[in-house]
Formats: C-alpha cells, sequence, structure tokens
C-alpha cells in the first residue's frame, strides 16, 4: 500500500514537472519592461523594472581591431540595483576582460575577453556575484546570422544560465542579438527579447521565486551591455 502511494506521488511529480516543461517559457514568467526616467546631474539614467530600480550610464566606443568582437575599452557600463530583497543597492561595473570561468559547456569558439560584471555594496564585493558573458569569434557566420553569446549569473547562492535565442517575432538574419533565454537546471526561466518593434520584454521568474533576484540582475546586465553586433553600421 505505501509503495503504491509512493509510487503515485512520484508520478504526479514527473507529470506536473513534463506539464510545466512544456508550457511556453513566456507564459511562466511575468513579462517586464524597462522604465527609463531622468536623474538631474546623471550622465546616464534612472531605470525601473517592476520592483528594481536604480541608475545606469554606458561608455562605448565603435573602434574594434580586425578579429576582435571587444576590447577592454569598448563597452564599459555601471550600474546600481535595489529592490525589496536587494538592500541596500547593489553596484555593478562590467567591461571586456579576461575569461573568468571556462564555461565548458559551451559549444561555439568564443573570444579571447569576455564581458564581465563585478558587484559590490557599500564598495565592498558581494561574496559569489558575478556575471560573465562570452562572445563568439567574430566572422562571416556571425555577421550573416544572429552572433551567439552563452555565459552565467551567480548571485545569492543561485547560478542560471543564459545564451541567445529568439523568443518572438519573425527570424531574420540581421546580425543583431535577438534575445535570450535564461536557465536553471536545463529548464527555461526567463529571457529577454530584443526583437521587438517597441522597447524589449524583460520575462522573470514570478516573484516569489527564488531565481527571480538572479534572473533580474541577469537581465539588467544584459540590457545595459552595449553589445558591438548592435553596435554595427
Amino acid at each position: 500500500m505505501i509503495r503504491t502511494i509512493l509510487a503515485s506521488l512520484a508520478a504526479a511529480v514527473v507529470l506536473s514537472g513534463g506539464a510545466a516543461a512544456q508550457t511556453p517559457m513566456t507564459e511562466r514568467t511575468e513579462q517586464l519592461q524597462l522604465k527609463p526616467r531622468r536623474v538631474p546631474g546623471l550622465l546616464g539614467y534612472g531605470y525601473d523594472v517592476g520592483e528594481y530600480r536604480g541608475e545606469t550610464s554606458t561608455r562605448s566606443s565603435s573602434f574594434r581591431a580586425l578579429g576582435t568582437a571587444i576590447s577592454r575599452d569598448s563597452a564599459r557600463t555601471k550600474f546600481t540595483v535595489e529592490s525589496p530583497n536587494i538592500s541596500p543597492a547593489l553596484q555593478a561595473e562590467c567591461a571586456g576582460g579576461q575569461k573568468r570561468t571556462q564555461l565548458g559547456w559551451i559549444s561555439f569558439e568564443r573570444e579571447d575577453l569576455s564581458y564581465v560584471c563585478s558587484f559590490t555594496r557599500n564598495g565592498q564585493p558581494v561574496p559569489g556575484a558575478s556575471f560573465e558573458l562570452a562572445l563568439q569569434k567574430a566572422g562571416l557566420l556571425a555577421r550573416m546570422s544572429q552572433p551567439q553569446r552563452a555565459g552565467e549569473m551567480t548571485y545569492g547562492g543561485r547560478t542560471i544560465r543564459l545564451q541567445t535565442q529568439r523568443i518572438g517575432g519573425v527570424p531574420l538574419p540581421t546580425g543583431r542579438i535577438a534575445g535570450y533565454v535564461f536557465y536553471k537546471d536545463g529548464q527555461e526561466i526567463g529571457g529577454v527579447d530584443f526583437n521587438r518593434i517597441m522597447s524589449p520584454a524583460i520575462y522573470l521568474p514570478p516573484q516569489g521565486s527564488p531565481d527571480r533576484d538572479v534572473a533580474a540582475l541577469a537581465a539588467l546586465s544584459i540590457l545595459f551591455f552595449a553589445d558591438p553586433a548592435n553596435q554595427m553600421e
């Protein structure tokens, strides 16, 4: 009898997990948009994304050496973020830098430099908080289709993976980034859709999810990145 009950419970768990996996990510997440706001005296701007708010400024350059998709100075971003769960606020500094992790699961040939973000709070490094995005080596394939990007975001003991993937719209060979999807344990939990007429759509896990904050930080890191692929003339 007990074995029968346990077997039934296990089957229910498997079925519920399968149903969740079959439901589109866009229907299992909360869709948000970044709402900019002016901040007097700030070279950048303030923003709100759901319960997350902060300020950002980006310095980018169109100069890139032959065969190099990103240099140390081609994209440099600073942003702050706070929310009911992220307090006091985090300060992020992002730029091109040396690879920090192997990211052995990435299948494409990557650039020597990655786009990396470090996080501090009140001037002190936040243990275990990091963002790294690997870029596909520049070439004809990258120019004809969506360039590949993949990386990881870690915060609060949670790590998620992200990779370029079209979420909505018509697939066109523009050479620009169409979107990103976030993964946790192989399941899609969020993403950013750039393939829109208006501002990008941001998909985060529902409020109360333990992965919401780490997904929000990944989304902000991507949104504020002056990706060379999207700076092409």
